[in-house]
């Protein structure tokens, strides 16, 4: 964070408070709100004001990525803030619960940004649910194979190798008797939910107009994603999905 020897006046204060809460309904777009839009571009322009913004992030465990003029102000909680979302947070959720839907989440990222230039290239991402289970059970070999090493000693990515085991007992798409709704025992059910929760945190969109089940990824998405390029998961799938286009060009 910057800091500077200007003084801030209460009403600059208030202004900065006003687009951090913005910031903090990732659902919001600036071009819906004329305040939302001049509050951003005030912070792309004026320093002393992007300083106080960055204080009042920071007071509450934010770190501002990014100031977008079409998806806002993009804020990303630190580890082990307040406002970090965790899957074990989650009430519902067993443990096999949470392992599957993590893989779901990282799967998502993989099969969207495999590659560095993916991560920097602003452009818009289609996804959809069929496409993250045709990703996944396609790897399922290549994953048992990543799971030891040259010399067949297990190579320690626990979580990863227990998410994919997890994953290849479920049905893809088994039906409910009742509703013939996707049972919340198969593997599109749970990357269905990987998505929907994206559209709620204003990271993707509903696309069906472009067939059942597809979603546009948003910009705030890829940021978040860059910020955890480094996990074990998300690189041991992004190596595999890059194997695969090789493979298949």
């Amino acid at each position: 964070m910057t800091t500077s020897t200007s003084a801030y006046s209460p009403a600059d204060l208030a202004d900065a408070a006003v687009l951090v809460r913005f910031g903090c309904q990732p659902r919001l777009r600036p071009l819906q709100f004329p305040q939302y839009r001049d509050l951003l571009q005030r912070y792309r322009m004026d320093g002393a004001f992007r300083d106080a913004v960055d204080a009042n992030a920071d007071g509450l465990d934010l770190e501002v990525k990014e100031a977008h003029m079409v998806e806002g102000l993009i804020l990303h909680p630190r580890e082990g803030s307040w406002l970090s979302y965790r899957l074990k947070d989650h009430p519902k959720l067993t443990v096999n619960d949470r392992l599957v839907l993590g893989l779901a989440h990282v799967a998502i990222a993989a099969r969207a940004y495999p590659t560095a230039r993916d991560l920097e290239e602003e452009a818009v991402k289609r996804i959809s649910v069929t496409d993250v289970d045709d990703f996944l059970r396609r790897l399922t070999a290549k994953l048992r194979e990543a799971a030891v090493d040259a010399e067949g000693l297990p190579v320690p990515h626990r979580e990863l190798q227990a998410a994919w085991q997890l994953y290849t007992k479920l049905p893809p798409s088994q039906l409910t008797r009742k509703k013939g709704q996707l049972s919340q025992s198969s593997t599109q059910r749970v990357i269905k939910e990987a998505l929907d929760w994206l559209v709620g945190q204003g990271m993707a969109t509903r696309a069906d107009e472009l067939g059942p089940g597809t979603y546009r990824l948003a910009h705030r998405f890829r940021v978040q994603v860059r910020e955890a390029a480094a996990s074990e998961a998300f690189t041991a799938l992004c190596d595999l999905r890059r194997a695969h286009l090789v493979e298949e060009n």
